[in-house]
């Protein structure tokens, strides 16, 4: 079953990582920088064979670019939970047959229909109190088209901000069942990020109503609008992502092909409750 109170989750392993990121990134036959500010694609690596080291860097790596993506991967579903397994102790969905991983399948929802949880930008189990840190998603079977999955930057969100806004937010809680900052630093680059989510926020504490859904209002657009801050990836079978969930927001492309083409295997691991550090986080741009 999921955990229900705040614990300390163990170290993050981008800490045991090397800052160059040596042996991830030599190991690759290209690395592509997708976006400027968001996104990284590794060629000629099979998740299934990395070492520890490689781990720890691809765990930086996503801590720094916000979501890595490979191609063509052999890993296994038992093999992708022993790799999860590196980063933390695994998430758990008890409504899933297998609590270990949640299969995500294809929709045909309306994606203007933002009510619906998968069209909308999200960051997965925010109402928990030690919301995930990183997250992997495989996807065993691909429509021909459609079904993308699209990344924003949520460090980037914050650097876009207005240093008023910035200062506004920075002293705001949200409401997501639990209450968590909704600017947070997180723990290995102390970057500050939005920790936004559409899907679960219900308030802001210390606002008053119409203060708290304007400003949520806004926070919608700015996240909407953000198609500088985004990556797009079309998915293929075989094909893995691997995201910070602490410094992204996310979400499928619905509609325009047979949902039943379109699964995939997600796994995730436990981070640390979401705290905001006034004194020593700082700005993308710093």
């Amino acid at each position: 079953n999921p955990l229900v109170e705040e614990f300390e989750p163990p170290k993050d392993r981008a800490f045991f990582a090397d800052a160059t990121k040596k042996n991830l990134l030599n190991a690759a036959s290209k690395v592509t920088q997708l976006t400027p500010f968001i996104g990284t694609e590794l060629e000629g690596i099979q998740l299934s064979q990395l070492t520890d080291s490689q781990k720890d860097e691809l765990a930086l790596l996503a801590a720094e670019r916000g979501v890595v993506f490979f191609r063509s991967q052999d890993i296994t579903i038992d093999q992708q939970y022993e790799l999860t397994k590196h980063f933390g102790l695994q998430d758990r969905d008890p409504n899933q047959v297998d609590p270990r991983h949640v299969t995500i399948l294809g929709r045909d929802d309306d994606i203007r229909a933002f009510a619906n949880y998968g069209a909308d930008f999200h960051s997965d189990h925010s109402f928990e109190s030690n919301p995930p840190a990183y997250t992997m998603l495989r996807l065993i079977r691909t429509p021909e088209t459609g079904g993308d999955t699209i990344w924003t930057s949520q460090t980037a969100l914050y650097d876009k901000l207005s240093p008023h806004f910035q200062n506004l937010f920075d002293n705001l809680q949200a409401i997501h069942t639990r209450t968590h900052p909704l600017v947070r630093t997180h723990p290995v680059t102390k970057i500050k990020a939005l920790f936004y989510n559409p899907a679960f926020i219900i308030h802001l504490e210390g606002l008053k109503g119409a203060e708290a859904a304007h400003s949520l209002a806004f926070l919608k657009e700015h996240l909407h609008s953000a198609d500088d801050l985004t990556v797009r990836w079309k998915w293929q079978p075989g094909s893995v992502a691997f995201w910070d969930n602490r410094v992204v927001a996310h979400r499928a492309i619905p509609g325009g092909y047979n949902p039943e083409q379109r699964e995939g295997k997600r796994t995730c691991v436990y981070g640390e409750k979401p705290f905001f550090d006034a004194a020593h986080g700082v700005r993308l741009s710093e």
